[in-house]
């Protein structure tokens, strides 16, 4: 037996496959569907069943949009092969240089691609906690409760490093507390936290003046749905990056591509963090993933992206009015979340909502605390204002039946 410091797979994998058998049992796993209508029309292989996809994070559609499809069609033809498969801090194609170029230039800050944002994690949270990003000795790392599992996953082995703590979800009187009682703290969290909620950006710009506190934070939910370009929540604070905060983000979400990236505010370190732990090893964007990924930069540049935010704003706007007087969280986010406390009851609904029409997850432990089981729902800024309130309609005659 392990000393189960920071995972406990004896607990929790019994826990998720009985949940998992639930959501099986109930023919909400493993839905085959055709996607040629877009989202918002998928249709089940199998039944002919259409439905409105409320569980994607392609949050502007722009994983379908012409101009995104095109340029990795042209890409692959352009370079005439797949990828290189080696390790990219040896050769890496010269439009992977451009790509990083353009990345940039689009967010304003030194940008590290990776073929994931899981990736940039494991590679990058170990060397924060050994104190070779900041050039100190190593550093006390505190997780927010919260942090998405791609982050806690490397606790172990950042354990292995540094002092790992667990912080309250952005309780900033925490965190102030060990920064006052160590030299050289670093922070883990997610700007848009994926089971509903947003950070404390101003909290936490505040200790990191203060105290010098390192900011790790994973703003794959916030890309592209908000900011100029598409920056994102986080840099609606931490807009200027400094060697104290690397930002990190899936760009296989609202970005409508495949991948990830880090924006880090120091170039010295650009060429370390490509040759460290996965980076190194013989993976990295795809061809067509690079195609992609410039084509959604084209996106990006154009009023096209302000007018897919705005609806998406205003899909909020109308979500959070309709139903601010019922237990939704995510106020103000993209990402709602029902609690209906145990598991049943959250495939049922889930189910139910899917009969009618909309597939919407039905999330449980070890997503979500034991007892917190319930349903997430995921707006669009490619739904119309009409879809909008058309689920809503849905959602409250089904809570309704719930109650």
């Amino acid at each position: 037996m392990g000393p189960h410091r920071f995972r406990n797979n004896q607990r929790m994998v019994p826990a998720s496959e009985t949940a998992w058998q639930v959501v099986a049992d109930n023919g909400m796993l493993d839905i085959r569907v055709d996607a040629s209508n877009g989202q918002n029309r998928l249709r089940d292989a199998r039944t002919g069943h259409e439905f409105v996809n409320l569980a994607s994070c392609s949050y502007l559609g722009l994983n379908s949009h012409p101009t995104v499809i095109e340029a990795g069609i042209a890409a692959l033809r352009e370079q005439n092969i797949t990828g290189l498969a080696m390790a990219e801090c040896r050769i890496r194609l010269d439009v992977m240089h451009q790509l990083e170029e353009e990345l940039s230039e689009l967010f304003g800050a030194r940008v590290l691609p990776s073929i994931s944002c899981g990736v940039l994690s494991a590679a990058v949270l170990p060397l924060l906690g050994s104190g070779h990003l900041t050039d100190t000795d190593p550093l006390v790392v505190v997780f927010d409760r919260f942090a998405h599992f791609s982050m806690n996953f490397v606790k172990p082995i950042v354990a292995d490093e540094a002092l790992v703590l667990t912080c309250p979800h952005n309780d900033m009187a925490f965190l102030e507390d060990v920064c006052k009682k160590y030299p050289r703290v670093a922070y883990v969290c997610e700007g848009v936290y994926s089971t509903g909620g947003r950070a404390d950006l101003t909290g936490i710009k505040s200790l990191q003046e203060r105290y010098g506190m390192y900011v790790y934070l994973d703003d794959s939910h916030g890309l592209s749905t908000e900011g100029p370009n598409g920056a994102g929540y986080a840099r609606s604070v931490f807009d200027e990056l400094d060697d104290r905060t690397m930002i990190v983000a899936s760009i296989a979400k609202a970005f409508g591509s495949t991948g990830g990236i880090a924006m880090i505010g120091s170039s010295g370190k650009f060429d370390f963090l490509y040759r460290t732990g996965p980076m190194g090893w013989s993976q990295g964007l795809r061809t067509a993933a690079v195609g992609t990924t410039r084509g959604s930069i084209a996106v990006h540049r154009t009023p096209e992206l302000v007018a897919r935010q705005r609806q998406l704003a205003e899909n909020i706007d109308i979500f959070d009015r309709r139903m601010k007087d019922r237990a939704v969280r995510g106020v103000g986010s993209h990402i709602k979340f029902v609690t209906v406390g145990d598991n049943d009851r959250a495939v049922r609904l889930s189910t139910e909502l899917y009969r009618r029409g909309y597939y919407c997850s039905a999330m449980f432990f070890p997503i979500v605390a034991r007892g917190q089981a319930g349903v997430r729902m995921m707006l669009r800024g490619d739904m119309t204002s009409t879809m909008t309130d058309d689920f809503v309609t849905v959602l409250e005659d089904v809570l309704d039946e719930f109650a």
